[in-house]
């Protein structure tokens, strides 16, 4: 996984912040599909990123399999309705998926709208990134990252059990 460089990850984030302003909605954030975020923006101030990204990843790997199991290869968006906030999920080519936290349910055609606009101009930094930096030395391997995927995972829910328990 290649985290992209400085001049990307600007044009990125100001990309994510387009869609935040003109949709209407509270974040985005653009992740990888090991569960990395990658870029967000709006307010992020009182979300666990990091959580809500290798969360979603996972969601979206049973999904395909769901997707597999009804004859799709995969399903391309997500969308999960909640009372107060609602959740867009959309793959951003191969590797990535972009994340939109949002209020009143009646902006979803705005939000999937806007998603699917700035979708290309995400995919073209991405695969130009990938493009430049072919192989990395830096990169996490897979058995690396379920490790550790897998420890923050088990970390997010010992916390909220000692929370419970000292309840």
């Amino acid at each position: 996984m290649h985290l992209p460089k400085r001049e990307d990850a600007m044009a990125i984030k100001d990309i994510l912040s387009k869609l935040v302003k003109r949709s209407e909605a509270i974040t985005a954030l653009l992740i990888s599909r090991e569960g990395v975020c990658i870029s967000k923006a709006g307010n992020v101030e009182t979300l666990n990123s990091t959580a809500l990204a290798a969360l979603v990843a996972g969601m979206f790997s049973a999904t395909r399999e769901v997707a597999n199991i009804v004859g799709e290869d995969q399903f391309s968006i997500l969308l999960q309705q909640g009372e107060k906030r609602h959740i867009h999920i959309s793959l951003i080519g191969q590797r990535n998926m972009m994340i939109v936290v949002f209020e009143d349910y009646r902006r979803i055609g705005r939000v999937r709208h806007e998603a699917r606009t700035i979708g290309p101009d995400l995919i073209r930094i991405l695969e130009s990134r990938e493009k430049s930096k072919k192989e990395d030395s830096g990169d996490i391997s897979v058995p690396e990252f379920r490790e550790y995927a897998l420890n923050l995972i088990d970390r997010i829910f010992v916390v909220g059990e000692e929370e419970n328990a000292s309840s």
